[in-house]
């Protein structure tokens, strides 16, 4: 399984759907995520628990520790999918509207042929397998 920074945040600052996630993350063999997407759930818990960077940083690094959550590195691969994830699913016409960093994560899920979870409804409109 895939985490994305959504679900890293959401379950790191005890939103109300936390529960929920940690249910969905038991089921899985392996749990994975990327530098980006840790770096994206640090910025989210600072400004949430009015924390440094630093410190929001080095508590996603004990939570990915306590959650078995390997921090895998983004493959270079990763950005030719990405540019294709944009191109189909991209802001464009389509209604899925994915960022440059939702066309990311989609690539390293899809890299690493893992099904995603997170909080977003944009992927629920693309072919990436949902956890």
């Amino acid at each position: 399984m895939f985490i994305d920074a959504s679900v890293l945040s959401a379950m790191m600052t005890n939103e109300e759907d936390a529960r929920g996630f940690a249910n969905r993350m038991q089921l899985a063999t392996a749990r994975m995520t990327s530098p980006a997407e840790a770096m994206h759930a640090a910025i989210e818990i600072s400004a949430t628990l009015a924390l440094s960077p630093a410190e929001a940083g080095e508590a996603v690094r004990t939570f990915l520790q306590l959650m078995n959550i390997q921090l895998l590195a983004v493959p270079p691969r990763a950005a030719f999918i990405a540019a294709e994830t944009y191109e189909r699913y991209g802001q464009g016409d389509h209604p899925a509207r994915l960022s440059l960093d939702d066309c990311m994560t989609y690539a390293c899920a899809r890299y690493y042929r893992q099904p995603l979870l997170s909080k977003s409804g944009r992927f629920d409109q693309t072919d990436i397998e949902l956890a």
